[in-house]
């Protein structure tokens, strides 16, 4: 039986691959420890950073949501808290119509300062239609106009839409709608978006239909000169009564816009719930794939660092110098 002579030169070549792997694996954990990252560069863990990749990636879109989110809900906040302001201001209108309607509401003297009352609330009314945010208007939708509502005529400025619908009877009514309403994406899905204006049309109206011309008519009845005397049912007495119910369904308008800015006010404070969550889960995910223990990684960095140390110890004591070494 034979047995295989073990060269010096395969024990410097076995001690040396064994001291460089010792030294690249103290590399790699020295590198780990000032860094603090399990996965610096692809070739540290390929399927790792692929992985991490992909997290980052999902990382930078819900963070562009956020924003949007945010935005979104200043909008709504706005429009909710005029809509508030408007309701209240509608129902002033309307108990003030009702006072007036009174029959001991008789003098001119009293008239006059109910429609003075009714002309500061008109005017506030027509503030908070117009009311901004970032220079734009809450109610235009995607109009660029300076206001909602031309503070003379009352004409709604956004963009809308006429259809025509012809009855039995050959009448013809023509009903004009809103367009353009101002969105946010909140989420990466098909049907991840939400309004966040309000629809002026539908809320105040516009022209001679509006709120603000309806209480201008009440106005210009109590003013009449003929209101003591015009009985009929298109006088100024029959106008203010009538009034009441028209600016009671104003106030009806109001409050069903005010109910969707609620509902989506709702689903944007939801969507900033959900996007703070996934933002935690997914620097979780990436820190689990990425980022390096650092109390292990010292802790094997110190073991590594003796083993390497040993290696260098014991290699010196097998592979002593002789003659041979100091001949070329």
């Amino acid at each position: 039986m034979s047995i295989g002579r073990i060269t010096t030169a395969q024990i410097y070549s076995s001690s040396n691959a064994s001291i460089q792997a010792s030294k690249a694996r103290l590399s790699q954990l020295t590198a780990q420890s000032s860094s603090g990252l399990l996965v610096a560069k692809p070739s540290d863990d390929p399927a790792a950073a692929a992985s991490i990749l992909r997290v980052r990636g999902e990382q930078a879109a819900n963070a562009q949501y956020a924003p949007n989110i945010s935005d979104g809900l200043g909008w709504l906040s706005t429009a909710d808290t005029t809509m508030t302001a408007s309701e209240n201001l509608v129902r002033q209108a309307k108990d003030l119509t009702i006072q007036a309607a009174n029959s001991g509401v008789s003098s001119p003297a009293a008239r006059n300062a109910i429609a003075a009352q009714l002309e500061g609330i008109r005017d506030d009314l027509l503030t908070q239609a117009n009311t901004k945010i970032n220079g734009r208007s809450i109610f235009a939708g995607t109009s660029d106009a300076s206001s909602a509502f031309d503070p003379t005529t009352f004409a709604y400025s956004g963009p809308t839409t006429s259809t025509s619908t012809t009855a039995p009877d050959g009448t013809v009514t023509t009903t004009t709608t809103a367009l353009g309403s101002v969105q946010r994406r909140i989420g990466s899905g098909a049907g991840d978006t939400t309004t966040v204006s309000a629809d002026g049309l539908a809320a105040f109206g516009s022209g001679t239909t509006s709120v603000f011309a309806r209480i201008q008519s009440v106005i210009d009845a109590l003013r009449s000169g003929t209101y003591d005397t015009d009985d009929s049912a298109t006088g100024p007495k029959a106008t203010v009564t009538s009034g009441i119910d028209v600016l009671n369904g104003a106030l009806t308008s109001i409050s069903a816009q005010h109910a969707i800015v609620g509902a989506n006010y709702a689903r944007m404070t939801s969507a900033k719930t959900q996007n703070a969550t996934t933002a935690t889960a997914l620097e979780t995910q990436r820190s689990g794939l990425q980022d390096a223990d650092t109390t292990r990684t010292l802790l094997d960095l110190k073991t590594q660092e003796l083993a390497y140390q040993t290696a260098l110890q014991v290699t010196a004591q097998v592979i002593q110098p002789t003659l041979m070494s100091f001949l070329s």
